[in-house]
Parts: C-alpha cells; structure tokens; sequence
C-alpha cells in the first residue's frame, strides 16, 4: 500500500449521509480476499473553501479528484490506458496528457530506465464557484515530488477535468 493512502470499506462511510457519491468506471476500487469492495482513500485531502459544502450545486470533488489525479499520473507513467481518460477529460486536456505520456515515453527510452512507483501524495482543492473544483497535487516518486494541477468542471452530472498543468 503506497505510503499516504488508507483503504476503506463501504462500511467506513458516514451513517449519517445519504449514499457515497461515484462517479462512473474510473475508480480505483477491488474487492479483497475477504470479499469486501475497497478504494484508497487518501489521508492527506484537503478541502480549501470558506463556503460549506451544502452550499454547493454539485458533489464533493474530493474522493474522485484524487482517484483521477492517481490515474493521470499512471497513464502518463504508461501503467494504465491513456483511453481511461476519454469520458473524464475534455479534448484539450486529454490531448495534453497523450503529449506528456509520449514525452515521458521517450525519456525513458532514451535513458534505459524506469522510475519508481508515483503516488499522489496530497491533494489540495479549492471550490471558488458550486460547479468548479480547481485541485493541486504532490505527486511522489520516491524522495522525488512533482505538482499536478487541474480543474474541474460539473457537468451533465459528472466532474470534467478541463485544465491540467503538470509541474
């Protein structure tokens, strides 16, 4: 388990909410040998906001930003198909992360090597509108970090990612 994420069970969510909120096929979740369905959950969000979230006209962002945000990091490392993205991700920002991943390829090969393992390691999100999310994340790869950024739009009752620099 990648250092920084806990996984959780159906059974940790909060009696007191309604239901989880999911956000189609892109989660990381499987179920264990205990037959129990988990997802990582990261220790380490942090929701950046003044407003509460009831206030919002579209879900919480967290969860899945983090999940997305792991999942561009393995698409751009070549460990999971760049087609994940499609639905997620509006044309410029999914062309965007096929250039990085070519980018990335060719270093790569250039230098006979493969890097460690990247995790998102913290995600910061801020909600300056309800239906927009911009997130910044600190990627890991060892002792090594990166940034990621991105924003987030609400529409058609899912989250798009519309913007990502990578850092």
């Amino acid at each position: 388990i990648a250092r920084g994420l806990r996984w959780a069970s159906a059974d940790d969510a909060d009696p007191g909410s309604d239901a989880r909120y999911t956000q189609g096929a892109l989660a990381l979740s499987f179920p264990l040998s205990t037959g129990l369905d988990c997802e990582p959950v990261s220790d380490a969000l942090t929701v950046v906001s003044g407003a509460p979230h009831s206030a919002y006209a579209a879900p919480d962002p967290q969860a899945w930003a983090a999940r997305f945000l792991q999942a561009v990091v393995e698409v751009v490392a070549s460990e999971r198909p760049l087609a994940q993205l499609a639905r997620w991700t509006d044309a410029a920002v999914f062309a965007e992360i096929s250039d990085r991943r070519e980018r990335v390829a060719d270093r790569r090969a250039r230098a006979r090597s493969r890097g460690g393992r990247q995790v998102v390691a913290t995600v910061h999100i801020s909600r300056p509108e309800g239906a927009v999310a911009e997130v910044a994340a600190r990627v890991t790869a060892g002792r090594r970090s990166r940034a990621i950024a991105a924003r987030l739009d609400y529409s058609r009752g899912r989250w798009l990612c519309t913007a990502i620099d990578f850092g």
